[in-house]
Parts: structure tokens; C-alpha cells; sequence
């Protein structure tokens, strides 16, 4: 049996890493009365067949929270976190943590970043770990909005898991973010740009 590779932070699992860090940073969330969900690639591996490796957890945090940014920074950071804003504004933290690794708080700033948090659904990630997460319509159209090659994928692989999701609110979306044209083409299988 060949030798199992070490995880770069010492002798814990990548996702061993994460789990501690959602149940870490969802302890501190709800303490603090702050609304949340998971998005990003763990949210995205929720609803595919064959997960894929993802460097971070990403949260979105619900816009009340920028009000309590200074609260929250010093809490993160009483608990071992170190925090820099990703932009003056604020509307981004990119966290790092020795033993948990790194994690990306985006405050929810649109109408839309909104109601995605108000339809996130509970979502086990195994060992007893609950968090809420977006709903599989939200993960597509987030992915829609960040147009990236790995959210593409995603959203393909979600395509391919066959499923069950709600097509008129993802295209109404699609077309408010003017996504429309690439939400027909992952939709025909035709990715590539004309």
C-alpha cells in the first residue's frame, strides 16, 4: 500500500481542517447573532458526484455583519485568526489559521447575496457538522456571476448529478447578471466562448 501523503499543515487531513474550521467559525457566528452560508467550491461539492479539491472555504456573511466588522475581526483574531481585508470597503476577509487553514468571508452586499442566505438550507458535512448552505439554484448562479473555469466545472458537474432545481429562478438571475448567454451554453454543453 503506498505511504499516504501528509497534509501540509502537520499531521490533520485537509478536510479534517475544514470541518474544524466551519465548526470553529460557525460556533463564533451564531455566538455573535450573524447569519451565514457556505458557498464557494464545499458548497458546489455538496451536489456533485465526485468532489473536488478546493484550497479555502468560502462564507458569505449576511450584510448586517459589516455593521459588527470590528467585533468580529477581534474575535477571529482573540482566536487564533489572522484577518486582512480583502478591499478598503471591507467587503471581504481573507482569515489563516495555523491548525484550520484558510477561509474567505464575503459580507453579502446585493439584494440577491441576500435572499441566497435566506434560502440556504442545512447541509451535513459529516462527523455531526451541520452548516447552512446555499441551495444548489444559488451555487449556479454565484458560479455564474464569478465566471472562473473551476465555477464552470462546477456548475457542469452539478448539470451531470442531475439534480432537482428550480431553472426559472436560475435564469431570472442569470439574466439580471447579464449571464444568460453562458448559462445557454454550459446548459448545451458548449462552454468554449463564440
Amino acid at each position: 500500500m503506498p505511504a499516504r501523503k501528509s497534509d501540509p499543515r502537520g499531521s490533520r487531513t485537509h478536510g479534517a481542517a475544514m470541518r474544524d474550521a466551519l465548526l470553529a467559525l460557525r460556533d463564533l457566528l451564531d455566538q455573535m447573532g450573524i447569519r451565514w452560508a457556505l458557498i464557494g467550491g464545499v458548497a458546489a461539492n455538496l451536489y456533485r458526484r465526485k468532489t473536488r479539491m478546493t484550497a479555502d472555504v468560502d462564507l458569505l456573511l449576511a450584510a448586517d455583519a459589516s455593521e459588527r466588522l470590528t467585533e468580529l475581526e477581534a474575535s477571529l483574531v482573540a482566536r487564533g485568526w489572522s484577518v486582512l481585508r480583502g478591499d478598503p470597503g471591507g467587503d471581504l476577509l481573507r482569515l489563516r489559521h495555523g491548525t484550520f487553514g484558510s477561509v474567505d468571508l464575503q459580507i453579502a452586499g446585493t439584494e440577491y447575496q441576500r435572499r441566497a442566505i435566506e434560502r440556504a438550507r442545512p447541509a451535513s458535512l459529516g462527523h455531526s457538522l451541520e452548516v447552512p448552505a446555499l441551495s444548489p439554484e444559488d451555487v449556479i448562479v454565484h458560479k455564474l456571476i464569478a465566471e472562473r473555469a473551476k465555477d464552470i466545472d462546477d456548475i457542469e458537474a452539478l448539470l451531470e448529478a442531475r439534480i432537482s432545481f428550480d431553472e426559472a429562478y436560475v435564469e431570472y438571475w442569470a439574466e439580471f447578471w447579464g449571464r444568460t448567454d453562458l448559462w445557454q451554453r454550459i446548459r448545451s454543453g458548449s462552454t468554449h466562448s463564440p
